[in-house]
């Protein structure tokens, strides 16, 4: 016994640095860091960062020398969202976070101080394997959630959902003075809706498409003589109209209007064939009434 004893005393110098480290394989863990807190990390570890109403504006960004790239505040409604990644490379210590404003300029223009981060200790197995990990983490996701009751779209990715075969309103708060200047298009409108607006607020009721199939649409703006392409300004998700009722809209409008322009032209083209052979009669019954005349004076007769 004295023996396991004695060997388990000597081993204990070369499994610390093993224990404190951790399992190399140990995928990164996702905490949540909230205004004035502190939260212990390891590189490689997510922070999912919210704030509520009053702590940050939407479009913030939250900078740390510890952070692998700088975090944007999303909205997902109630809170605003970011996420952020440790850097495999940091050393232990603590680090601030800051927050600087969706309009700063420069890195030190209004830095605001939020949070604090507590890196541990690690070995460089784990920060071996956190290089691994870093390289295959997903893109992070750009959807938006915005509260209901608010007007569409809010952002470029505030993304709400329609049936296919509804009117849409578009609304638009930050082109005040552009009534008629910007026109919208997407794979999912029936129509080129405009907006228009006196005031500060510009509007607009777009018609989504009857076939249009479910999934994420692309909403583009053309402004008024913009000379390059049509760019990306908001987008929405398209589910299947309501069953059991019929969908005309689009395509069916469309193609009445097809039908009418038909009709149209197949009436003036048959008024002008009536015209045409209304003019060959008569001209024929008036050479006939000329040459029954000239043989009436001919002499012997």
């Amino acid at each position: 016994m004295d023996r396991l004893r004695g060997a388990a005393w000597a081993a204990l110098p070369l499994l610390l640095p093993l224990l404190a480290a951790g399992p190399a394989w140990a995928s990164p863990s996702t905490s949540s860091l909230t205004y004035g807190g502190v939260v212990a990390v390891r590189p490689g570890d997510t922070l999912t960062v919210d704030a509520r109403s009053g702590e940050a504006a939407y479009g913030d960004t939250l900078h740390s020398s510890a952070f692998l790239a700088t975090g944007r505040l999303r909205m997902m409604d109630p809170l605003l969202t970011a996420t952020v990644t440790v850097a495999c490379d940091v050393r232990p210590g603590t680090f601030p976070v800051v927050r600087r404003g969706a309009g700063d300029v420069g890195p030190d223009e209004h830095p605001f101080r939020w949070a604090r981060v507590r890196v541990r200790p690690v070995g460089e197995d784990a920060r071996r394997a956190c290089r691994d990990k870093v390289k295959q983490l997903p893109a992070p996701k750009m959807e938006e959630r915005w509260a209901p009751d608010s007007t569409w779209p809010q952002s470029e990715w505030d993304v709400r959902t329609f049936r296919a075969g509804s009117h849409v309103t578009v609304t638009d708060n930050d082109d005040e003075g552009a009534d008629g200047d910007i026109r919208l298009t997407s794979r999912a409108f029936a129509d080129r809706p405009v907006l228009r607006g006196a005031r500060a607020v510009l509007t607009a009721t777009a018609t989504l498409k009857c076939a249009a199939a479910p999934g994420l649409y692309v909403v583009y703006r053309h402004d008024a003589g913009q000379s390059g392409p049509d760019r990306p300004w908001a987008r929405l998700r398209v589910t299947p109209a309501s069953s059991g009722k019929s969908c005309s809209t689009g395509q069916a409008a469309a193609g009445s209007t097809r039908t009418s322009r038909t009709a149209v032209v197949a009436w003036t083209a048959g008024g002008a064939f009536l015209a045409a052979a209304a003019g060959t009669a008569l001209f024929r019954r008036a050479r006939l009434r000329r040459l029954r005349q000239a043989e009436a004076k001919v002499p012997g007769e």
